[in-house]
C-alpha cells in the first residue's frame, strides 16, 4: 500500500507539470502570478520585465519530505536596453525518474501599465530501463495589467501549443492556465488571489498574503485548494544585494515541506 500511495503521490505530481518556483512563492501558496521577482520566469514570464538589474537565484524544495520528489532549479535574467532576457532549469526526480526542463524567456513592458512575457522551454523526460528518453518543446505566455494604481491583474498561460510528450503517443505536456489579481497596501503588503485550472482536472483556488515587516524583512502566508499543499508561511530578508527566502508547506499526510531560495542582484 505504502509503495502505491508513493506512486500516485509521483504521477500526480510530475508529467512535466510547471511547478511554480521560488521559496517567496511557496510561502504564498503559490498565489505568484502578479509577483515581479526572477521567479516570474516559472509563474509568470510578464513579471521579468519588472526586473530593472540582472539578477541570479537558486532553488530547493524538498517536496513532500520525499527524496524522490526533490525539486531544484536555477534561474537567470539581465535587462537589455527595454527588454529582459532570462534562462531557467528546473531538475525533479530521483535516479530512476527525472525531468528537467530549460526555458529561455523574454519579456518586455509597454508602457507604465502593461507587460508581456514569452518563453519557450525544452523538456526531458528520463525513464530507467528500456523506458527511454522523451524531449519536446512547448511554449508559455503571460501577461501583467494595472488597470489603477496598486492593482495589478496576471494571467499566464502554460503549453499554449499543448504540445505532446511523445510524437506516436497522445501524452500531452498538462496545458494550465492561471489568472489573478493583486493588491499592494501602502507599500508595506501584497495581497494576492489567484485561480489556476490544469485542463485535465480540477479547479484550484490559492489567496497568499506578504507583509514588509521590517525594511528588508517580509512575512508570508497563503492557503490553497490544492492537493499538495493545503497552506503555507515563510519570511524573506535582504542585506545589500542578497535576498534568501524560506517557506514551508503543509500537506495532510507528510506534513511540512521545507522551501529555500537564494537570489542575488548585481
Amino acid at each position: 500500500m505504502l509503495l502505491i500511495f508513493f506512486g500516485n503521490c509521483l504521477a500526480g505530481y510530475a508529467g512535466n507539470d510547471n511547478f511554480p518556483l521560488g521559496a517567496r512563492s511557496a510561502g504564498m501558496a503559490s498565489a505568484s502570478v502578479t509577483l515581479t521577482d526572477i521567479w516570474a520566469s516559472a509563474n509568470n514570464q510578464a513579471g521579468l520585465g519588472y526586473l530593472e538589474k540582472p539578477v541570479a537565484a537558486i532553488y530547493y524544495e524538498n517536496r513532500l519530505n520525499v527524496r524522490g520528489l526533490a525539486l531544484q532549479a536555477g534561474a537567470f535574467a539581465i535587462p537589455i536596453h527595454s527588454t529582459v532576457v532570462g534562462v531557467n532549469y528546473r531538475y525533479f526526480g530521483y535516479s530512476k525518474y527525472n525531468e528537467s526542463k530549460f526555458g529561455l524567456a523574454v519579456a518586455k513592458k509597454l508602457g507604465e501599465k502593461f507587460a508581456i512575457g514569452v518563453q519557450m522551454n525544452y523538456f526531458h523526460t528520463y525513464f530507467a530501463g528500456d523506458y527511454g528518453n522523451v524531449g519536446s518543446l512547448n511554449g508559455e505566455i503571460g501577461l501583467m495589467y494595472e488597470p489603477v494604481e496598486n492593482l495589478i491583474i496576471g494571467a499566464h498561460l502554460f503549453n499554449v501549443t499543448q504540445s505532446r510528450q511523445k510524437v506516436n503517443l497522445d501524452e500531452r505536456t498538462p496545458t494550465i492556465m492561471r489568472f489573478g489579481i493583486g493588491y499592494r497596501i501602502m507599500d508595506r503588503a501584497i495581497i494576492s488571489f489567484e485561480t489556476e485550472k490544469n485542463l485535465r482536472m480540477d479547479a484550484v483556488f490559492k489567496g497568499g498574503l506578504e507583509y514588509n515587516l521590517l525594511d528588508d524583512l517580509f512575512l508570508r502566508c497563503g492557503v490553497s485548494t490544492g492537493n499538495l499543499y493545503q497552506y503555507a508561511f515563510g519570511l524573506g530578508y535582504g542585506w545589500k544585494w542578497i535576498t534568501i527566502d524560506i517557506a514551508f508547506g503543509h500537506h495532510k499526510f507528510f506534513g511540512y515541506s521545507p522551501h529555500i531560495s537564494l537570489s542575488a542582484k548585481f
